[in-house]
């Protein structure tokens, strides 16, 4: 499928191809959707009382600019961090609900942050865009004073877009004193081209319009040099029950990568599982994508 075939479709099959929660074959969209708020609120509020963590770090002076930490004060100082940014299309969802991941991370002798944002309508999405990357460069040099031998950035759905697009922002990276610290990302069913959500209700609290959803969009931004992040080792996911839209935009996204030079991208389409529980499922140690990231986490090779 060429990147611009959605063009032709009318408003109401883009609505569907990035409406996830309509694809599940577990039940109903209400009910993923409830199903999901509630599993991950439980399991992130129980591992709050079994995992030593800090709370509502400030990286910046909004409400919503805090990330939370886990294990940092009983692992060694060496231990790699992974990072944590939850999705929701920008304007839902929370970081206080998205530490269901930490428990295995955490046996595994692992670091966790978990970044938390401001939401739309609040902010636009270019500025959050800026504070995911005021909450990195926090966490990296963090993580750098403390001694750890290596960060690990995951990013689910909009968390992916924001992740990725650390990749694409020049002036970012050349600033950046702990870029080499980063050792891999990992793309759990991301968005990674913004502008087919223009002509969706998803827009209504982004407010984009074509040039600035461009300027948003990892897939549209590899005019601009890769060199600093090419050897950051890049893991795509999307789920096998996740929409046509998400599937493409993955492989998509993969082989601009690959063509731009990154020198270690893996693709993967996890079989059965939807747009939620390919991460409700985190919180399992043998979950195959849990595996993945530890031997991430350990500078292995996937």
């Amino acid at each position: 499928m060429e990147p611009e075939e959605w063009s032709s479709w009318d408003k109401q099959r883009l609505e569907d191809e990035y409406s996830p929660s309509k694809w599940s074959r577990r039940g109903p969209a209400d009910w993923v959707l409830d199903h999901h708020v509630k599993l991950v609120t439980r399991v992130s509020t129980h591992v709050k009382h079994e995992v030593s963590c800090q709370l509502d770090i400030p990286y910046g002076v909004r409400e919503g600019e805090k990330f939370d930490i886990f294990g940092a004060e009983e692992l060694p100082k060496d231990a790699p961090v992974f990072v944590y940014i939850h999705g929701g299309y920008w304007q839902a969802l929370d970081r206080s609900i998205s530490s269901y991941s930490v428990a295995p991370q955490h046996k595994a002798g692992h670091v966790v942050a978990i970044i938390g944002y401001e939401l739309a309508p609040k902010v636009n999405l270019k500025e959050i865009t800026l504070e995911i990357q005021l909450a990195v460069s926090a966490i990296l040099k963090w993580a750098a004073e403390r001694g750890s031998r290596s960060v690990v950035i995951a990013g689910h759905s909009a968390g992916s877009h924001l992740a990725a697009m650390l990749l694409h922002d020049s002036e970012w990276k050349n600033k950046e004193p702990h870029l080499n610290l980063l050792h891999g990302m990992i793309h759990i069913s991301g968005v990674f081209d913004v502008v087919p959500l223009i002509e969706t209700t998803m827009n209504l609290p982004l407010n984009l319009d074509s040039e600035t959803a461009k300027s948003l969009s990892p897939l549209r931004c590899f005019s601009q040099s890769m060199d600093k992040v090419r050897n950051v080792k890049q893991l795509l996911v999307v789920g096998e029950n996740d929409p046509p839209e998400f599937k493409r935009q993955t492989l998509t996204y993969a082989q601009a990568q690959m063509r731009a030079g990154f020198t270690d991208v893996h693709c993967k389409v996890m079989d059965t599982l939807d747009h939620f529980d390919i991460v409700e499922k985190l919180q399992e140690e043998e979950y195959v994508l849990t595996r993945l990231i530890i031997q991430l986490l350990s500078c292995a090779q996937l």
